[in-house]
């Protein structure tokens, strides 16, 4: 198993499409992972509330690095996301827990909490691996 305080700190520093949005891992445990996201009028939709396809990315990421702490590249193949709650104030935090895990998918089931820690989404991600992750990363 790769270190995962290792892992956190490589998508961090590297993954330039979370950077952009400002999504950050904040924990990581085998098969699990924890996002957090700012939230503020660039994310916004028309209506003033954090866009749905923000939202979305967050979780995706989630259930993406969930799924690279057991030790294998991770694509998304398919999702089914709620949304329960309008996104609002100043942050939102994904966790992302592996509920399955075979040889080639697995299914991730991820919640997304705003500030106040109250519940706006939920989805599950089937994941599709790819391989073996390359040490160090």
């Amino acid at each position: 198993m790769q270190d995962l305080q290792r892992l956190k700190a490589s998508i961090n520093a590297g993954e330039g499409f979370m950077r952009m949005l400002g999504i950050e891992v904040t924990a990581l445990e085998p098969g699990y992972c924890e996002c957090r996201a700012p939230l503020g009028p660039e994310k916004n939709n028309p209506h003033g509330i954090a866009h749905g396809g923000f939202l979305f990315t967050v979780c995706d990421t989630a259930a993406g690095v969930a799924g690279t702490t057991l030790g294998r590249g991770v694509v998304g193949r398919t999702a089914d996301i709620h949304f329960l709650r309008p996104g609002t104030g100043a942050y939102v935090t994904a966790r992302g827990r592996v509920t399955e895990a075979g040889r080639t998918m697995g299914l991730c089931q991820v919640e997304l909490f705003d500030d106040h820690d109250q519940l706006i989404v939920t989805g599950s991600f089937e994941l599709y691996f790819l391989g073996n992750v390359p040490q160090g990363t």
